[in-house]
Formats: structure tokens, sequence, C-alpha cells
């Protein structure tokens, strides 16, 4: 991918603290390794809703256990942030947020 575009991603747990800060710091690593470029912003996921009214966010990663879409548009993407924060899987995670973060281009 190339840096042309700049997405917004937000990152989102209960308390929009540790879980979502390490997670956030950990994707902006990958990003860059891959060459995206990319916003982020931290939230609690009660606030998603009303953050996603003022600004719509290319991409959601969650890294609470419980989380619902109400007041989240149906298309705009949210993946589960867990790899990020145990390194198992981020392979297979990175290519969700690349194909996400491609399909939201247009």
């Amino acid at each position: 991918m190339s840096e042309e575009k700049k997405y917004l991603i937000y990152v989102a747990c209960g308390s929009a603290a540790a879980s979502a800060n390490l997670v956030k710091e950990r994707l902006r690593e990958l990003l860059k390794k891959y060459k995206i470029n990319a916003e982020m912003q931290i939230y609690r996921v009660a606030e998603l809703a009303n953050a996603v009214k003022l600004r719509r966010p290319d991409l959601i990663i969650i890294t609470a256990g419980v989380y619902t879409k109400a007041g989240i548009p149906p298309d705009i993407p949210i993946l589960i942030g867990i790899p990020l924060m145990t390194m198992v899987g981020v392979d297979d995670f990175m290519r969700q947020v690349i194909n996400a973060l491609q399909k939201s281009k247009s």
C-alpha cells in the first residue's frame, strides 16, 4: 500500500487506557512497516457511536471483550485487536487490517 491516503483508525477498549494504548503503539509500528499512513485515536467502547458521528473512521479496532455495534454504520469494518495484545496471529490480523483499509479507499 502507498502513503497517498491517510487512513483514520479508532482503537477502543473498555476504559481507553492500557490495552488500547498497547494496541495503538504496536499497530503504529506495523503500519510503518507496511508503509501505511494512518492517524489513530483511542476511545472507550461506549464513546464509539458518538465519535463515528463526528468523524468517520476507515477502521475500528476493539480490544474489549464485549462491545456493541449500535450506532456504528454497518459498512465501517470492526476488527478484534487481541492479536496485537498477545502477538499471536499478527500476520493474519495485519492482512485483515490491510484488506479493510483497501476497501475503504473507494
